[in-house]
């Protein structure tokens, strides 16, 4: 079976402590809590930084910051950053400027959609802007598909050579204002995605819909994305105290049904992190 990646969703953008008093908010909590969900089993480790206070930031030097905190532990993660517009609080340059901050991997979600009052502004010169930049410093997108539309953007960045193989699709479910948290759509966007994607699945919602997807995800040969970010609850009406002890448990479960967990260094391969590095340092001594 194709090994498991687990990726672990640590804080989110949302206000601090709204859903969950465990949540980390503050740079040390996240970067303490990033280096315990790898311990726990976690072959990439999704942030977005914040101020002490708790606020979401885009500034480069906190990203670089928590980039180098992470790996003076010893750390060898996939680091995924958010390029999200933080709630409407980030701009396309701040976004794009994310994307050179020491990450290996950070989400780019594939188009535009009504979130809430306001337009999650993700147009089409901005998706090129993103892949240019990505493919310019060897940096791997997650893809973010958050609407069956979505899908026909990202076949028409493939067929232009903007998004490359191997590709990664996360579908994410529950999000207002995008796709609902509902079974019966899974089935469907498999079916659409490009040929070969490694695809994952990440939702947000009540609990006994959450564990029907990520199930679903892991009985496909698909990857779980968990963590406070998506979903705080360990069990129905029992917060996780802590990240690590959501990706324990998706290890567990791979273990109980014998499914090995993807390591990073295996992560990298499944994920083409490895060959695009090595084809930049290529390009370097050309």
């Amino acid at each position: 079976m194709t090994p498991l990646i687990i990726t672990a969703a640590i804080t989110g953008g949302g206000p601090p402590k709204a859903r969950t008093p465990h949540l980390p908010c503050t740079p040390r909590e996240i970067v303490d809590e990033a280096i315990a969900a790898w311990r726990a089993g976690a072959a990439i480790v999704h942030l977005h930084a914040r101020l002490e206070d708790g606020t979401p930031t885009a500034d480069p030097a906190a990203h670089r910051q928590l980039v180098a905190r992470i790996r003076e532990s010893g750390c060898d993660a996939i680091l995924n950053f958010s390029c999200g517009d933080g709630g409407g609080r980030f701009g396309h340059a701040q976004r794009l400027a994310l994307i050179e901050q020491g990450a290996e991997m950070v989400s780019f979600t594939a188009s535009s959609y009504n979130s809430g009052a306001r337009l999650y502004d993700n147009n089409p010169a901005y998706l090129s802007q993103a892949c240019a930049r990505m493919q310019a410093v060897g940096v791997v997108p997650e893809i973010e598909v958050l609407e069956p539309g979505f899908l026909e953007r990202i076949a028409r960045l493939v067929s232009t050579g903007e998004l490359k193989a191997p590709l990664y699709c996360l579908l994410g479910f529950g999000i207002p204002g995008a796709m609902p948290a509902d079974a019966a759509l899974l089935p469907i966007l498999r079916a659409r995605l490009p040929p070969g994607a490694l695809w994952g699945v990440a939702c947000a919602g009540d609990h006994a819909t959450h564990l029907t997807l990520q199930m679903m995800a892991f009985a496909n040969g698909g990857h779980v994305r968990c963590g406070m970010e998506d979903h705080p609850w360990l069990h129905a009406g029992e917060l996780a105290r802590s990240n690590a002890q959501l990706v324990a448990q998706w290890v567990t479960t791979a273990s109980a049904w014998g499914r090995p967990v993807a390591t990073p260094a295996e992560a990298r391969q499944l994920l083409g992190i490895e060959a695009c590095a090595a084809a930049l340092r290529a390009q370097a001594l050309a």
